[in-house]
């Protein structure tokens, strides 16, 4: 696709197919802290829908313009800008981790486009240990490391656990500061009934950032919506079994699409 200018900042974003209609369903996909459209690889590459699927970088991420942002609320208007901007009509906007909060603060606001949304390594509070925000300023290299091993399983493969530690080694420390700001300051526990679409919620069996009790938490506020445990899998469940996270995806939306 070409680029994207919102707000006069240029916005990465990969889609699959490039030309789509946007009257038709859209998955928009947004990543979590540090990430970027990769996050999403095999989710272009085999998801099916009548629109396309979509990947999208949040300022300071990938090829976004710099900087990135402290607060899920102004996360959640370049997102919402990104929609408009592209004219889509019927979105099933799909976040993991900080991206689960900037999509549940969007399906709070009762967005026409919005069709449904999928909470990915989520919470309702998204508290951080004080210890990695303060090591992110006193010794961010160790510190993103220790990051990168939290988002994944104890059983996932070498070679991702290389992919996702040379991401965060390469990332700015104070752009993963701000993202994990963001997560702190967020708390919305009382208010998940405001959500009223189709919910999908996916997590890891092993996620030790975001524990499936968060998940359960949010299935049971939210309707309607359905939970998803995708056994051997961290924090990054799209990325640790791509196969078991696509077919939920893709059940998910192939009922949504049922409805209309």
């Amino acid at each position: 696709m070409p680029e994207l200018f919102v707000r006069g900042r240029r916005i990465g974003h990969e889609s699959n197919p490039a030309d789509f209609d946007v009257t038709k369903t859209v998955i928009l996909f947004v990543h979590g802290t540090g990430g970027d459209r990769d996050d999403w690889r095999s989710q272009l590459d085999d998801l099916s829908v009548p629109g396309s699927v979509i990947a999208m970088e949040l300022p300071g991420h990938g090829i976004s313009d710099p900087p990135g942002e402290t607060t899920v609320s102004a996360y959640a208007e370049w997102v919402k800008g990104f929609v408009e901007t592209l004219g889509l009509k019927r979105v099933v906007l799909v976040g993991c981790s900080l991206g689960s909060a900037i999509t549940q603060w969007i399906a709070f606001g009762h967005k026409p486009w919005l069709f449904g949304v999928g909470l990915i390594g989520s919470g309702a509070r998204l508290r951080v240990h004080p210890f990695i925000l303060e090591g992110l300023i006193k010794e961010p290299s160790k510190t993103l490391q220790t990051l990168a091993d939290y988002c994944l399983s104890n059983s996932s493969p070498d070679l991702l656990r290389n992919t996702i530690r040379e991401k965060y080694g390469k990332s700015d420390p104070m752009t993963i500061h701000g993202d994990l700001s963001a997560c702190d300051k967020f708390d919305v526990m009382n208010r998940l009934q405001e959500i009223c679409v189709p919910t999908l919620v996916v997590v890891g069996a092993e996620d030790a950032l975001t524990p499936v009790k968060y998940s359960k938490y949010l299935s049971e506020k939210i309707k309607p919506s359905s939970l998803v445990t995708i056994p051997g899998a961290g924090h990054l469940v799209m990325m640790e079994k791509p196969d078991e996270f696509n077919a939920a995806i893709q059940e998910f939306v192939d009922s949504l699409e049922k409805s209309v």
